[in-house]
């Protein structure tokens, strides 16, 4: 009822709330138990805000990770980064969070953002999904084709601010350069 009344009351806001809890709702194991939030809420209205949230929160976590792979110097980092960051795009997250964002930490950071900005834009856009699926760039297969380039373009902001947010701590923090 919490996040209903966040994300139906707040609206890009609430979005914007929702996504940046997102990552570290994942970190503590948490987000398992939306799957049973989802589908009551598939049920009762056909439709879920959750997914499209986390979708966004994935996108986010794999280019933060794809930019540590652009911009690192250390090749075990780059290979960590390249396996891991795709697999975020896809929806499995624990990766490219506990391998490389959450040890770098101003890549969480920036995944945080880029999935705050995207949430937001799905919250003004009420973009909803109505089935379950893998949460990310196959995200699509979930939501109504009427609402495929908002969706998209909440992917794009998403994937452009966390990747741009962790590019900018790269050239800005030194202990991050040092530690990658």
């Amino acid at each position: 009822a919490g996040l209903t009344w966040l994300y139906d009351t707040l609206g890009f806001v609430g979005g914007a709330i929702f996504g940046t809890l997102y990552a570290p709702i994942v970190i503590t194991g948490l987000h398992q138990s939306f799957a049973a939030i989802e589908t009551q809420l598939l049920a009762a209205t056909g439709l879920t805000f959750i997914f499209p949230i986390a979708s966004m929160s994935n996108v986010a976590q794999g280019a933060a990770v794809l930019a540590v792979l652009v911009f690192s110097k250390n090749t075990k980092m780059k290979s960590i980064s390249s396996a891991s960051g795709i697999s975020a795009l896809l929806g499995i997250t624990e990766p490219a969070m506990f391998g490389v964002n959450l040890r770098l930490r101003y890549p969480f950071y920036g995944a945080i953002a880029g999935s705050a900005i995207g949430s937001a834009w799905i919250g003004l856009n009420k973009v909803f999904a109505s089935a379950l699926g893998a949460a990310g760039l196959p995200g699509f297969l979930s939501i109504p084709a009427n609402h495929w380039s908002t969706f998209g373009i909440g992917l794009a902001l998403s994937f452009i601010v966390s990747f741009s947010v962790t590019a900018y701590f790269f050239k800005t923090k030194k202990e991050l350069v040092n530690a990658s």
